[in-house]
This record gives C-alpha cells, structure tokens and sequence, in this order.
C-alpha cells in the first residue's frame, strides 16, 4: 500500500510554465472539450497567448515541488508506509493506479478532481475541509495571526473559475461555507471573500480579490489565501508581489496568512487524517 500526495504543478523555469499551461487547457475538465484533437488545438492555442504569464518567474518562481517532497518524506517518517508525490500538470505525473491519493485542496471542485478520477487510482481523498482536524488547525492558525496583528479587515482569497465551470460545480458554494466557518469561529466583524488568479477574457468568479483590497484603503489587511495550504505562484507573486504593491500605493498596510508548507504541525495534522486509511 502506498499514499500519494498531490497537487495541481509547479512553474520554476520557463519550460515548465508552458507545459504545465498546455497540459492545464488540454485537461477535458478545464477546456470542457471531449473531442481530444480538438482540445489539443485550443490549448495550443491559449498557449500563444500565454506569454505573459510566464514573466513572473523572473520574480517568483514555484517552490512548490521541493514542499511537496518535503511533505512527502515528512510523512513518510511517520507513517513507516511508502509516501510518494505526483502532480496533474508537472512531473512527476499522477499514474500510479494502486495507491491513495491525497490531494492538498482546500476545497472540492470537479476542475481539480476530475483529472484525478480519470486515473482511476484505488482511493482519492476528499478535500481538507471536509477533515474536522484540518478545520481546527486553520482555525487556531488564522486565530494566533490576527491576535498578533489585529487587522481592521480580513480577506479570505481563493483561486477563481470562470463561470461556464463554476455553474456545474460545487465549487463557490463550498468555498462560501468553509470561509463563512472560519470567520464565524473568530467573531470577525469586517471580512471579504473573495477569488484571484483570473486567466484570459471570459467571465470568472467574482467578486476579485484586486477590487476588494482596491475598496480598503487606508486600512490593515489580512489575506488569507484560503485555496493554498502551500505557497506557489499565486502566494508569491500574485498576493506578495502584485497585491503588496498596490496596497502600498494606497496606504494599506497588508500581510498575509502564511501557507502551512512542510511545518511539522501540519504535517502531523495530515499524519492523523492519513492514519484513518491505512
């Protein structure tokens, strides 16, 4: 028996960013393509105008792959099972059909499992929130971050979807209900929730998380990137690079949530969850 770890890809090199963008748009979930040629047009396509994209690395490229194999090798210490790491749009690809998977999401959609079910591997994991361990552990995270800083607003930021997905989707909805639980348990009197990471020129869910920060000037913010529980691109470039340099424009003091990575707390919080399947 074997437990995998999994997680949507990384982007360190500039290579990496257009395969993972052409294996991203040629997944039948995202592109909503069945006919496999034609998939393979439009993410060609969508490729070409991806260019910009790729930029960032100069800024921030993804650590992601050395946190999952820190993850990976935590766990496997503790467990004394065999734990390995794959991804749905980088390698190490997700091919093994006889283990567990464990995908780090913090919330269910069919764009990130769809792919995952397609493998058809022996079992898949359900979202972290749907763990009452997971839940009590952000909670007492988000809790120690605002008794330090006493922030004026909070802001709960999540990756978007564009709408024709979001409509077939329990995504929003799910994301609504696990930001809404971690507010309440903190008595927050000023929140936002929100999405980020919007790509191209169709509709996206909203409200975005650049408009929301735009609307609290003046004010102490902390952002909360819900969607996360590891830093990435969208972690740092998006919120620490693009965000912190508006807010500063607009005298807004803004820190953020740091992502759990490989820290040993969360590790033992994913030990305890896995513990239930082995």
């Amino acid at each position: 028996m074997s437990i995998t770890i999994t997680n949507l890809g990384y982007v360190s090199k500039r290579l990496e960013c257009f395969s993972f963008l052409f294996y991203m748009f040629n997944d039948k979930h995202i592109s909503n393509i069945k006919n496999p040629i034609a998939r393979n047009i439009f993410a060609t396509i969508m490729l070409s105008r991806a260019y910009s994209t790729c930029k960032i690395l100069k800024k921030a490229p993804s650590p992601l792959l050395d946190i999952t194999k820190s993850q990976a090798s935590k766990l496997q210490k503790i467990l004394n099972i065999q734990v390995n790491h794959c991804f749905s749009y980088s390698k190490p690809f997700c091919k093994d059909k006889n283990t567990t998977m464990f995908p780090l999401y913090t919330v269910y959609s069919n764009t990130l499992y769809g792919i995952l079910f397609d493998k058809k591997p022996k079992k898949i994991l359900p979202p972290l929130c749907a763990f009452k361990e997971f839940n009590a552990f952000y909670i007492q995270k988000l809790q120690d971050k605002f008794t330090a800083l006493h922030p004026q607003a909070v802001i709960f930021s999540n990756h978007s979807l564009p709408l024709s997905l979001a409509k077939k989707d329990s995504y929003e909805k799910d994301t609504y209900v696990f930001c809404n639980l971690l507010a309440t348990n903190l008595n927050l009197k000023e929140y936002y929730i929100s999405f980020q990471s919007k790509l191209g020129l169709v509709k996206w869910i909203e409200p975005s998380t650049l408009n929301t920060l735009k609307s609290l000037k003046n004010k102490s913010v902390l952002i909360v990137p819900v969607s996360f529980v590891s830093d990435n691109t969208e972690t740092l470039y998006e919120i620490d690079y693009m965000y912190a340099q508006v807010a500063k424009n607009l005298n807004i003091k803004l820190e953020r949530l740091e992502c759990f990575n490989d820290s040993n707390d969360f590790i033992e919080i994913l030990s305890k969850i896995l513990l239930r399947y082995i």
